[in-house]
C-alpha cells in the first residue's frame, strides 16, 4: 500500500461498515510491520492502523 490508496477494513472486522471508505495519508515502515494513517469517511477519524488490517480498493480500468 502507498499514500493516496483507497482502502477499508479487511473483511471480518466488526466496524467494517462503521469506518466506511479510508484514504492512506500517511505509511510508516519501521516497526515490525507497515502501518498505515487511513482518514476514514463517516466522521469516523483518522487512526493509524496495521497493514493486515486493511484492503485496498482496486482501480478499474474505464471503457470510454
Amino acid at each position: 500500500m502507498k499514500i493516496g490508496d483507497l482502502v477499508r477494513k479487511a473483511c471480518g472486522s466488526y466496524v467494517r461498515d462503521a469506518a466506511g471508505l479510508g484514504l492512506v495519508i500517511e505509511a510508516f515502515a519501521g516497526g515490525p510491520e507497515p502501518s498505515y494513517r487511513v482518514q476514514w469517511s463517516n466522521d469516523y477519524g483518522t487512526f493509524w492502523t496495521f497493514g493486515d488490517k486493511l484492503e485496498r480498493i482496486k482501480k478499474r480500468k474505464l471503457n470510454v
